[in-house]
């Protein structure tokens, strides 16, 4: 797992209901450069993107308790703030994959998932956002 070089500490919004998961990703992703924010359900992602102009991107699990990724990005279509969204999923069949891609979702990656891929798909939608 290799950090990447950033000129400025992004902040990332992450969304995921397993804690040692979650866990893990602030980690790493701090340490690949990142600021994470870091929530454990749906509400609690729609209530932090209430401030979405602080974030430069969201990293979500589809499936989470009151609230899926999904129903929280779709109900921010109309807010031109919305920071781009990659979804994660065990649940990773082609509708899931067709109703992100729908809403508007940068990516969608299946757990498991390799460490290395993840920081770089990250950094790599982050790149896209700011060219």
């Amino acid at each position: 797992m290799e950090a990447v070089c950033l000129d400025m500490h992004p902040q990332l919004l992450l969304a995921e209901d397993d804690l040692e998961l979650r866990e893990l990703l602030v980690l790493v992703l701090s340490r690949a450069g990142y600021q994470v924010t870091s929530c454990n359900n749906g509400r609690q992602l729609l209530e932090q993107l209430e401030h979405a102009d602080q974030y430069d991107l969201v990293v979500s699990d589809v499936r989470m308790p009151v609230l899926t990724g999904l129903e929280v990005l779709e109900s921010q279509i109309d807010n031109p703030c919305c920071p781009p969204f990659i979804f994660m999923t065990a649940f990773g069949d082609e509708v899931t994959h067709a109703a992100a891609r729908r809403l508007g979702a940068s990516a969608t990656i299946d757990k498991p998932f390799d460490l290395d891929e993840m920081i770089e798909l990250v950094h790599s939608t982050y790149l896209r956002t700011k060219a």
